[in-house]
């Protein structure tokens, strides 16, 4: 490059970083690679006792009307004049650096946070400090300390970072991204480093093909040459995890555990006498090699596979990168393990074709995401999903080039040897262990066992929420969104869809197949438009009357009594209009798939594919419909939900008949465990959800935490529950968070049971941190659970309120992570249209509802949220409960008796603030 790159940083203070003033500009003329000068301009306020580099972080400044940059303002543009300008968020500097300067600058300029979400797509994060952590950027030179402010040395590390990793890239690439970058304003990097290439490397061959990372030799790795005897005694499993065994021998970090030790003699009796196990393991027994090591024992020795299912994304990933390759270099016998997930969470690479030549419609930062893909698909050997950054526009693109199409027929596509799903699912077939979740292990038994390898041992992790995920598998759901997929999929005025691809291959398919009679088809074909219109408007037609029925409300239950109301009769004629339209539409499907009934061509079976995929998801949608008009099953329930849209949803109420006929009856062996399975110290809730008997064996592990000594449970007497209205416990709650924050330096997550509670105590609470420099994370306010914890990690100085999701999943070990405040007993609101239907099932068989069914749940959720402070020997820290039912109450005693911890301290306000203290200065 011979043009000059002038690369700048600006700090800002103000409540917001867009609105905020300027108190210091750093920038750094670069010149073929050599720095050619650099500039800093910094605020120096009037108080300050010497002049020089100042921390404002923690200073409230008030410029009044002192616009001191615009005083260096020709400085500033002769520095910056006749180069191109590359700032870390360059878009957001620049709009504050021009408004300062009252000027507009034309040259272009170049975003590094842009540029390293597209030259490095896995690092999930693209904060400056973590990059030149991950990509180990150099560090300024002694002398230059002084002249170069950090973040401003770290743009330009970064910059050459991005380009140095461009330079090997084959010039397909740019090829192909040229048609993405047109109205981009990083285009010109794009443009420079071609033609750098071209420059530099003129024998580079120009790639016509696919290019994709270079597979590994084999799907899995070659096994040793000699035959290694497989242990029969379940003594072998065990011994692996005594004082001086094979894992404290091989594992420098490893301590050898009793509770890991029991639990795993436990799943290895389970599997080698076909026995169903269930196990508590409290938070640090290492529950994760408790059941691979006896899984992968048994499913070499048996020549079985298992399947281990998670519920967590985090969990499968941790098995998968860190517990597996640890068991590959200790175990003394080879094993085959891999991962399995829903199609939609791989890579398309048919698709992605079609997305490259369709660059018409696609919005600028779906375009990046395109570049983004551009990179990871020359590098990834998964093609999973997971491995990617969350990058802006990438959620948008990802269901147009992902491998959930019904369509698709993989054994057939023009792209199988090298399918990533189909590679995927090979390796699922060779596996001695499987890793999949929840959700995946119910949609095989959804299809009749049709999405898993077989398998007869199944481990299930995280099994506190295997109810729950059934319930919400084998229920229903329908919303015009998801109909107007369905059906544009099938036919669209414009636009690629079954109908109008089908139309265009007639021509060849009578040439191919001339023993179908085409001219039939064609003719029965040329029904499916208006039938699609019709199902499409009817839908809209049953969804405006049903948002009218909910009305203001985000839930609405549908209820025998309900007969007898004016609407009633409407819906019905709505629900059974639909029903009709989609009957007929299918009527169409069933006679085109009867015109090619006698043909097995290649052609025609790819066309009965495509039919039959269309029918099955029609079919569910009448099945639906059946269902919600039917109020009179006890064991059924229906009922209206608001969320991003409106769903008409239907679900059993009692699953355990069917957990047992498709699990447990069906399986030699299945492990529970979680660290949330009990209610003190009994199971009995557990199996009887899951309809397993009393007698099946049951174990609890305790956790080899020592949690009177690493921790004070704190209960506040006469707290906010005694509050009468919603309007007073907010800011009182404000006031006591923000009490606890300050004396806990941050570093305290709230969990809420409402999210309209939340946002009315964050309203209150903002403005009390602000004043103490702590920052405040709020769920559905600043972002969501991935990317808060993410910024909690990075600054300990900060309180995290969190609802639902936050109770359970989320583990950080050390003192980023010192206090836990839940601000009510985790009981589900009654009202619930699936909480009511069950209590009501439950009255009719003579239970009550709240000891069956209400309190356990929200023992279980009040086990997992107290879990969230100690995860590892060495954590500290206080849990705080707000809700002193929990002393006041009979039912007090099963959350307490519950918990790990036997000793607590409770009181008032004061008491507790003293506690804090006194504990906090006990840390040192």
């Amino acid at each position: 490059m011979v043009k000059d790159i002038v690369f700048f940083d600006i700090e800002t203070v103000g409540s917001e970083c867009s609105q905020g003033r300027i108190v210091q500009l750093s920038a750094l003329r670069v010149r073929e690679g050599l720095i050619h000068e650099s500039c800093c301009y910094s605020y120096q306020p009037i108080d300050s006792e010497e002049p020089g580099r100042q921390d404002y972080s923690h200073r409230n400044i008030d410029f009044t009307n002192d616009n001191w940059l615009a005083k260096h303002r020709q400085e500033i543009i002769n520095f910056m004049s006749e180069a191109v300008l590359v700032g870390h968020e360059a878009h957001l500097f620049l709009t504050i650096l021009q408004r300062e300067l009252n000027l507009h600058f034309l040259q272009p300029f170049w975003d590094t946070s842009e540029l390293a979400r597209i030259f490095f797509p896995t690092l999930h994060h693209y904060q400056l400090d973590f990059l030149a952590e991950k990509l180990s950027l150099p560090l300024r030179k002694e002398e230059e300390q002084l002249l170069i402010e950090e973040k401003t040395w770290l743009t330009w590390k970064l910059y050459e970072a991005c380009w140095e990793k461009g330079l090997k890239f084959d010039l397909s690439f740019f090829n192909q991204a040229n048609g993405f970058i047109a109205e981009w304003t990083g285009k010109g990097f794009f443009e420079d480093l071609q033609r750098e290439i071209i420059r530099t490397f003129p024998e580079r061959p120009i790639r016509t093909d696919l290019v994709l990372s270079p597979s590994s030799e084999g799907l899995f790795s070659v096994e040793k040459s000699f035959t290694v005897r497989i242990p029969d005694s379940t003594d072998w499993v065990v011994e692996n995890f005594a004082p001086g065994g094979n894992l404290e021998q091989n594992i420098p970090s490893y301590e050898s555990r009793s509770g890991q030790m029991k639990m795993a003699k436990l799943i290895a009796k389970g599997f080698s006498s076909s026995q169903h196990v269930v196990v508590e393991a409290g938070t640090g027994t290492g529950k994760s090699f408790a059941y691979l090591i006896p899984s992968l024992w048994s499913a070499k020795k048996t020549g079985h596979k298992v399947v281990v299912a998670t519920h967590t994304i985090p969990l499968q990933e941790q098995l998968q990168k860190k517990d597996i390759p640890i068991l590959e270099a200790v175990l003394p016998f080879p094993f085959k393990a891999s991962v399995l997930k829903g199609k939609s969470n791989y890579f398309c690479i048919k698709k992605w074709q079609g997305c490259l030549g369709n660059r018409e419609n696609v919005g600028m930062q779906q375009k990046l995401a395109v570049l983004t893909i551009l990179v990871w698909v020359r590098e990834t050997l998964t093609g999973d999903f997971q491995e990617l950054s969350k990058v802006p526009g990438l959620m948008e693109l990802w269901p147009n080039i992902n491998a959930d199409n019904d369509m698709c027929i993989p054994g057939r596509c023009s792209k199988a040897g090298v399918c990533f799903l189909l590679r995927a699912r090979k390796k699922a077939e060779e596996s001695d262990v499987l890793i999949v979740n929840h959700s995946l292990l119910f949609s095989d038994l959804k299809t009749d066992y049709n999405v898993l390898p077989e398998y007869h041992y199944l481990v299930l992790d995280e099994a506190h929420q295997i109810y729950q995920t059934a319930l919400q598998h084998l229920g229903s759901e329908l919303c015009l969104e998801n109909v107007t997929r369905a059906v544009d999929s099938i036919y669209r005025s414009t636009g690629l869809s079954f109908y109008s691809s089908t139309k265009q291959r007639l021509g060849s398919l009578e040439n191919l197949v001339p023993s179908v009679p085409w001219e039939i088809f064609n003719k029965r074909l040329d029904g499916i438009p208006e039938n699609s219109v019709s199902v499409l408007k009817q839908t809209k037609e049953l969804f405006d009357l049903l948002s009218l029925i909910l009305g203001s409300e985000r839930t609405f239950r549908f209820i025998a009594q309900h007969t007898t109301r004016q609407w009633w009769e409407g819906l019905n004629v709505q629900i059974e209009n639909l029903t009709g339209r989609i009957k007929a539409l299918l009527s169409i499907l069933d006679s085109l798939a009867s015109v090619l009934s006698e043909d097995d061509a290649d052609e025609v079976e790819d066309l009965k594919y495509a039919i039959s995929s269309h029918q099955r998801e029609l079919q569910e949608y009448v099945e639906t419909l059946k269902l919600a008009i039917n109020l009179n099953n006890p064991k059924q329930v229906t009922w209206l939900e608001q969320s991003s849209r409106l769903f008409l949803k239907t679900s059993p109420i009692d699953v355990s008949d069917t957990l047992r006929e498709k699990i447990f009856s069906r399986l030699n062996s299945v492990i529970m465990t979680s660290a949330t399975l009990s209610i003190s110290d009994s199971f009995e809730h557990f199996l009887q959800d899951i309809g397993l008997p009393r007698s099946t064996i049951t174990a609890q592990v305790d956790s080899p935490f020592d949690y009177e000594q690493q921790m004070q449970l704190i209960i506040v007497k006469n707290g906010i529950r005694l509050l009468d209205s919603k309007g007073q416990k907010a800011p009182e709650l404000a006031d006591f968070i923000a009490e606890v924050a300050e004396r806990m330096h941050g570093r305290t997550l709230v969990l809420f049971t409402s999210h309209a509670m939340l946002r009315q105590t964050y309203e209150y609470l903002n403005p009390l941190l602000v004043r103490t420099k702590i920052q405040s994370l709020a769920q559905g306010i600043q972002g969501e659970r991935s990317s808060l914890l993410e910024a909690f990690k990075r600054n300990p100085r900060s309180v995290l309120l969190g609802a639902n999701s936050f109770w359970e999943g989320i583990d950080i070990p050390g003192d980023t992570l010192s206090c836990v405040i839940v601000v009510k007993l985790p009981f589900w609101p009654p009202t619930l249209p699936l909480i009511e239907a069950r209590s009501e099932y439950l009255k009719s068989q003579g239970k009550d509802p709240f000891r069956e069914l209400l309190l356990p749940e929200a023992v279980i959720r009040f086990k997992q949220g107290f879990g969230r402070l100690i995860r590892s020997k060495e954590d500290r820290g206080i849990v705080i409960l707000l809700d002193d039912r929990v002393i006041e109450k009979y039912y007090g005693r099963f959350f307490l008796g519950s918990l790990p911890i036997k000793t607590h301290v409770r009181g008032e306000n004061k008491l507790v603030f003293r506690k804090i203290e006194e504990y906090t200065s006990h840390l040192g």
